[in-house]
């Protein structure tokens, strides 16, 4: 059984998951908890050490949860070094995208170490890329937990075992839920200037340019998705995909924490007398996603908040894909 376990994230959707982990290992009996301690091999009462890189402190402080900042290493020496004076009985980690490899690295390092590491997803999305490492190697961590079936079959074809696989769902929801109540969403309004007869619309942005920077491939951009939008509210067609929902509008354009900075702002002149623009995401995830009356994007994990906790979503992609496909139909 293991006691002592290390949490190390960086990116903000991982850490969401890890957060939630942390409190159900921490909490009271159910029978979550107990599927995650049979799962881990963890004693009942674990020592938790939490390690936050770039991203990731800002998802824990939200949490009101203290945590470590990760050293300033990146070769596998130093991280060896480093995780052998932690010495931990466990790694539990998130998943690490194209601009950054560290849980990769640590993967390989506690192998190394005989120390065994889990890895948790916050999606399905770009399984293959969060797994394959910059020379093009596949790097995997001992075991990985899914929030549902929709990466087994990537996961199978890079090589881990249908037996070091667990669904154990997305542990953010209810932590979410329980994390929501008592949110003040009047004040946020007000600070955005959302007058009383306004809908708040929130775009959730996705660092999609950023990424196909790095070479990874998207069918549909940020920019396209936010695009539509405003394409939708000009028009009114966005009453065909959300019921009850009219102007003005307030748009709140919430940058991801990986954007270019000031990637929206000529989106500021594009106000309208009837859809007035900002961009701002300095408030809590959670309370961005209840002061909205609509949380649209891409993939974005406030998307999935707002499903949770019964804010309307509007996903931009299939709609991009569709209006895009009519003009080549109608050309």
């Amino acid at each position: 059984m293991s006691g002592k376990i290390l949490f190390i994230s960086r990116d903000p959707g991982g850490t969401n998951q890890l957060a939630a982990l942390r409190d159900i290992m921490l909490g009271k009996d159910s029978d979550t908890k107990f599927a995650v301690y049979e799962y881990l091999h963890i004693s009942l009462e674990p020592d938790i050490i939490l390690i936050a890189k770039d991203y990731a402190k800002a998802i824990w402080q939200q949490n009101g949860i203290a945590c470590e900042g990760w050293p300033g290493i990146a070769s596998e020496a130093e991280i060896a070094d480093y995780l052998a004076g932690l010495d931990p009985d466990q790694i539990i980690t998130s998943t690490c995208h194209l601009d950054d490899r560290t849980e990769q690295t640590v993967w390989r390092v506690a192998r190394k170490l005989g120390i065994k590491t889990t890895a948790f997803l916050d999606s399905g999305l770009n399984i293959a890329l969060r797994f394959t490492d910059g020379a093009g190697q596949i790097i995997l961590p001992d075991q990985v937990s899914m929030i549902n079936d929709q990466a087994t079959s990537t996961l199978l074809s890079l090589g881990l075992n249908a037996q070091n696989m667990v669904i154990l769902g997305d542990l953010y929801q209810g932590y979410a839920k329980v994390m929501a109540k008592g949110t003040m969403t009047d004040k946020l309004r007000q600070d955005w200037g959302v007058k009383a007869d306004e809908s708040l619309i929130l775009f959730a942005s996705d660092y999609i340019s950023e990424m196909q920077a790095m070479g990874a491939v998207f069918e549909t951009t940020e920019f396209e998705c936010l695009n539509c939008l405003l394409d939708l509210l000009k028009s009114g067609d966005i009453s065909k995909y959300i019921k009850d929902i009219s102007g003005p509008y307030r748009l709140v354009i919430r940058p991801h924490p990986k954007d270019v900075p000031g990637k929206y702002d000529n989106y500021l002149l594009k106000s309208t007398d009837n859809i007035t623009i900002l961009i701002n995401d300095m408030a809590p995830s959670l309370e961005a996603v209840l002061s909205s009356n609509i949380v649209a994007g891409y993939g974005s994990s406030l998307m999935n908040e707002a499903r949770v906790l019964g804010v309307a979503v509007l996903e931009l992609g299939p709609i991009v894909k569709n209006r895009r496909g009519h003009k080549k139909t109608a050309s």
